[in-house]
């Protein structure tokens, strides 16, 4: 997956010109490619245990696999890494965002016909709360995805869903581990608030100069 081969092949490759860590990179990115459902297009979150319950389920998370694939595409120009990726992102766009901005953590889709079944709570308070760390992989994923397809729909995306955490962080600025867990849960979690931020450092740069502090400003 990208959080693994990013931050060691291809950042060994990026600094070394290592040709053995490039070609680990590719061959994470095309087992990442071996799992994208084409008729639901969107790529699968987990491995099965031979019942094919899990064939259709896809995570807010694979938003940051992306950037493994758009890195492959720039390598080889195969499109078909360009257009897995887009197809996913667009996928999760429609089916993860909800109207005010949070996210669904899982999306169970029927993967012989792509339809979507019911979203899950996962790592959630409950089905239909707001896990934090997955609002903030969303807003990272989404920018990430931005830039290296310049399609506004993601940066607006990203937009959408980062308004939504900076209108729900706390007074105290500590970032719970859901924004809907009862008032009596006082969990929190400093890598959603980590991974945020560097979602937010991010859009700041690609947004106008007034809009700016309002990036800057939550990510600090």
């Amino acid at each position: 997956s990208g959080f693994k081969w990013l931050t060691t092949a291809i950042a060994n490759y990026r600094l070394t010109g290592c040709q053995e860590s490039h070609n680990r990179g590719l061959l994470a990115a095309n087992d990442l490619a071996g799992r994208f459902n084409p008729v639901g297009r969107f790529i699968r979150a987990w491995n099965d245990d031979g019942t094919g319950k899990l064939a259709g389920w896809a995570i807010i998370d694979c938003m940051m696999n992306l950037p493994l694939l758009y890195w492959a595409f720039e390598e080889t120009k195969d499109p078909r890494f360009m257009q897995i990726a887009t197809l996913h992102a667009d996928t999760a766009e429609k089916y993860f965002i909800r109207g005010d901005g949070s996210v669904n953590h899982i999306i169970e889709f029927d993967p012989a016909t792509g339809e979507m079944v019911k979203s899950y709570g996962g790592q959630g308070y409950e089905e239909g709360s707001s896990w934090t760390r997955g609002q903030a992989w969303a807003i990272y994923g989404f920018v990430l995805s931005y830039i290296h397809t310049q399609n506004i729909k993601y940066l607006n995306a990203a937009k959408r869903i980062a308004n939504y955490f900076i209108a729900n962080i706390p007074e105290n600025g500590l970032i719970p581990v859901d924004f809907r867990q009862p008032v009596d849960c006082l969990w929190e979690d400093s890598t959603a608030a980590a991974i945020a931020a560097c979602g937010l450092l991010e859009i700041e740069k690609q947004v106008s100069e007034h809009e700016k502090h309002v990036y800057w400003d939550n990510a600090l």
